[in-house]
């Protein structure tokens, strides 16, 4: 019994210790590819790593970003845990892990 409920408590601090950073949400401002990483800027943060050349998933994280961009919608950066929470420094070798484009939250009271 104590084995498996040591078990378990080394699964669950395994799991908490890598959780991800999550950006607040933002407009896309620039996003500016490179011969090896694409970075992007969202407003009122810091230049950030979209992907690396040749990273299979950047393509699609590009067009998300890029589509976000026309449309004016705010998006949502991950990132490993690690990276600055505030995600205003940019770090040159953690790339986005996952982007997700979100629906403007309208006003209410008009």
């Amino acid at each position: 019994m104590q084995k498996i409920l040591t078990g378990l408590l080394l699964l669950l601090v395994s799991t908490l210790a890598q959780a991800n950073v999550k950006c607040p949400d933002a407009k896309v401002q620039m996003l500016y590819p490179t011969e090896e990483k694409t970075f992007i800027q969202l407003e009122g943060l810091g230049w950030q790593v979209l992907g690396f050349a040749g990273d299979e998933d950047l393509p699609t994280k590009m067009a998300i970003a890029q589509r976000a961009k026309q449309q004016g919608q705010p998006v949502e950066l991950t990132f490993n845990n690690g990276h600055d929470k505030a995600c205003l420094s940019r770090d040159d070798n953690s790339p986005v892990i996952k982007i997700k484009a979100r629906k403007e939250k309208r006003n209410q009271n008009g």
